[in-house]
């Protein structure tokens, strides 16, 4: 896995000093040039090799770029957490790539065939974490999609979120999502554990087995990781979160980065 001294990074020989080289999960023997511009589901190989370790930005791993962002653009209203600048309105596509290796690189070899996501502020690094994974995205709907005539759609209510509104349900398609699926689920952030709940039962009844959940802010103090442990009965080492917040206190932020 490397320590922060010693990981490394596979480089271009042409690229500038600041730049980030995106290091992609291939099958054992294959070039990045071989890879296809969409990755046929059933030809994937399932065999993964990483290319590279943690990526350090400056000296700074991916916690410690999100905590920084944080400290210095997130703002709290009503013990709300809003990092509306770089996140949940405006986004920074260049950190969340980085974070989304981060995610991808700390569950690599749990044979994940999907990225599995809800709609919303999720997507963004979910994306980046399937893309670092090769291997498909699928994210639930807010309403039910169009399917092949034939095809179940499961659906699943997701409950109240942290400023207390109620979302309603998510969907997804039996065409997408299915028995034999080993599901990674990726969220922005886990509050209270709804979205995940619902994931979960979004999983269970297309017969698909989520086997690990990662987050970029995990906010403790609302307790999201209890349900999430009562629903899929995972491992700690299976639920990641690439930053955490201990307590919002008088506008304080108090930030912990979990750096594997």
């Amino acid at each position: 896995q490397g320590s922060r001294g010693s990981a490394s990074l596979r480089t271009d020989p042409e690229m500038k000093p600041q730049e980030l080289n995106i290091g992609l999960v291939l099958p054992d023997g294959m070039a990045p040039g071989d890879l296809p511009s969409s990755p046929s589901v059933k030809s994937r190989p399932t065999v993964m090799k990483y290319q590279s370790a943690r990526y350090l930005i400056n000296g700074m791993s991916p916690g410690e770029l999100l905590a920084n962002r944080i400290r210095d653009e997130a703002s709290v209203q009503a013990n709300i957490l809003k990092v509306n600048s770089f996140l949940n309105h405006q986004v920074d596509t260049h950190l969340m790539s980085v974070c989304g290796h981060e995610l991808a690189r700390r569950f690599r070899g749990l044979e994940i065939t999907k990225v599995f996501t809800g709609f919303g502020s999720g997507l963004m690094p979910a994306q980046c974490c399937a893309m670092h994974l090769n291997v498909p995205l699928v994210f639930a709907t807010d309403n039910a999609p169009l399917a092949k005539p034939g095809s179940e759609i499961f659906s699943a209510a997701i409950g109240n979120s942290s400023a207390g509104r109620n979302f309603g349900s998510m969907h997804v398609s039996a065409e997408f999502i299915g028995p034999g699926d080993r599901l990674l689920v990726i969220d922005d952030m886990l509050s209270k554990g709804g979205t995940i709940v619902c994931l979960a039962e979004l999983a269970a009844k297309a017969g698909a087995v989520i086997v690990a959940c990662g987050f970029l802010i995990e906010k403790e103090y609302e307790g999201g990781r209890l349900a999430v442990s009562k629903a899929l009965y995972l491992k700690r080492e299976r639920v990641q979160s690439i930053v955490r917040i201990a307590s919002i206190t008088d506008g304080h932020i108090n930030i912990q980065t979990d750096d594997y």
